[in-house]
């Protein structure tokens, strides 16, 4: 796509050649290994309209770069297409020339829901200038020492609930734990926040682009009508847990970092959710993992999450709030009156999770 009379030219980003991926990632970051990740980047293995380079005509160099990680939402009960802005950045020798507004409004489309999760300075104010709303902050959650924030967890007890547990990787089936995923988006209903729809759609296509990465489910079941207390039934909420991808972080690296990709629950069931809190600790234990790491826009989260270090601590609490994820969205269509309060984000709603 070229605009009359410009240099840039916007083209998939997948079909730009792999020198001059390394190439713009040299020139971006210039302190990180050549390939910085680029070629390993999650959209490299997503359809050609999930990132959008732009390419200097002259030069057929790469210029630009912004990805569009696609997603439904619920909002107000009703299904919208999504798309959650990630990986956008400009060359230092081609700035200024009104390309970071050009790559994001590639993306924009009548009634679609565009976001961001995770966004530096710069990039909020380019969005303030688009007509965005916010920034405003989700809480980054800690636990040191899984084995002992476990025990305080444990303490509380399952509440009857019974689990099912499974480990599963890039591009692997998710058989009967898709329709435990569907049934639970389903029950969440018409009443809960605006969220990701987080059914197996949705977990089948992070599955055929997550690379190596391997997840750990935990879904909560309730005992049905006149069942036995613990015994299977529905299901009403899950957690999944990761290792961190070695190489993407030196600290995170040291740490052997673990993540909670994603913690959810029908009617945000304080029960369901700190009992699925708990089971997200052992299974990082589990892992081997020295520290646990969630980032959450939800109070209910934040409370099934107590014994975590979180950025409401006096003094270690500051160090996460600067580090805690900002977020932005396009106050258009069916999100026009949407606010920051009526929005649920974890790291599975953006690339976070395909990045780290």
């Amino acid at each position: 796509m070229t605009e009359p009379g410009s240099l840039y030219e916007l083209v998939p980003a997948i079909s730009v050649e792999e020198s001059r991926l390394v190439d713009f990632a040299a020139a971006v970051w210039p302190d990180e290994a050549p390939h910085f990740g680029v070629l390993s980047s999650w959209w490299r293995r997503a359809g050609s309209d999930c990132a959008v380079a732009a390419v200097h005509r002259p030069s057929g160099a790469m210029a630009g770069l912004c990805g569009g990680r696609p997603c439904t939402w619920s909002i107000e009960g009703a299904s919208v297409p999504a798309i959650a802005i990630c990986d956008w950045f400009v060359a230092p020798a081609h700035a200024g020339k009104g390309l970071g507004k050009r790559l994001v409004r590639h993306f924009e489309a009548p009634n679609r829901f565009i976001y961001a999760f995770s966004i530096s300075d710069a990039a909020v104010a380019y969005l303030r200038v688009l007509g965005w709303k916010g920034p405003y902050a989700s809480s980054l959650m800690v636990a040191p020492l899984p084995r002992v924030v476990g025990m305080f967890f444990r303490s509380a007890g399952d509440g009857g609930l019974a689990f099912d547990e499974r480990d599963i990787a890039g591009a692997e089936p998710l058989g009967a734990l898709g329709s435990d995923l569907d049934a639970i988006e389903a029950a969440r209903g018409h009443a809960a926040r605006a969220h990701m729809r987080r059914g197996a759609e949705e977990w089948a296509w992070r599955l055929s682009v997550c690379g190596k990465r391997r997840y750990r489910f935990c879904i909560a079941r309730c005992a049905e009508p006149g069942g036995r207390a613990g015994s299977a039934g529905r299901p009403v909420g899950y957690a999944v847990v990761r290792r961190m991808s070695a190489g993407r972080s030196r600290l995170m690296d040291g740490l052997k970092a673990a993540m909670i990709t994603d913690l959810a629950a029908v009617d945000d069931d304080s029960a369901v959710l700190r009992a699925l809190a708990r089971k997200a600790v052992d299974a990082a234990a589990a892992m081997g993992a020295h520290v646990v790491v969630a980032a959450t826009t939800s109070v209910a989260h934040r409370r099934a999450l107590a014994g975590f270090l979180s950025p409401a601590l006096p003094l270690l609490g500051r160090l996460l709030a600067r580090r805690s994820p900002l977020f932005m969205w396009r106050p258009h269509g069916p999100a026009a009156k949407l606010r920051a309060d009526d929005m649920t984000l974890t790291f599975a709603d953006v690339a976070i999770d395909l990045d780290l």
